[in-house]
């Protein structure tokens, strides 16, 4: 899982240096043969940073998007953020030095400087500008975070369907 928060430096070129651990993870964990050195990342903007997703996850996020433009009353606000999300994106090898080079484009989307953030999601990692980064975090100060922690812990709870067991007579069909 992709944890921490590392202070980096984007160069002239748009080259910024994968931290070794994220490196690692993505060559163990979400690489089809993890002897190659062809690592890439899927680079997208949504937001004010730069959202850094291994393939697989992000083809986890391309599926569940897809549902979602199914659903009735649901299609026309999945299709925005799928015009959104995939219009933003760019599949970005890593180099043999561990540098991604982030395009033009994302790099002007997302106000990058030459002072990095990178701050991990678990499944994936956030790529900011520092002082976007900073301002962001400090808006997070007095926000009662345990509240948020709670309500998500019994939106969860309350997903939880129980549903009763077929065979609760005990009586279970002979295979």
């Amino acid at each position: 899982m992709f944890l921490g928060t590392f202070q980096l430096k984007l160069d002239d070129k748009g080259r910024l240096s994968i931290p070794t651990r994220y490196r690692e993870l993505l060559r163990e964990k979400y690489q089809a043969r993890p002897q190659q050195d062809d690592l890439e990342i899927i680079l997208c903007y949504i937001g004010p940073h730069i959202s850094a997703y291994p393939r697989i996850e992000w083809d986890r996020l391309a599926d569940a998007l897809s549902e979602a433009i199914a659903l009735p009353g649901l299609h026309q606000d999945a299709r925005k953020l799928e015009h959104m999300l995939f219009g933003n994106a760019a599949e970005c090898p890593i180099d043999s030095q561990g540098r991604v080079v982030i395009p033009p484009h994302l790099r002007t989307k997302g106000k990058l400087t030459s002072e990095i953030t990178i701050v991990g999601h678990n499944r994936y990692f956030e790529i900011w500008d520092r002082a976007t980064c900073e301002a962001y975090d400090a808006s997070l100060q007095g926000y009662e975070l345990l509240e948020i922690a709670q309500k998500i812990a019994e939106l969860r709870d309350a997903r939880i369907v129980t549903r009763p067991s077929l065979f609760d007579d005990g009586l279970r069909p002979r295979l």
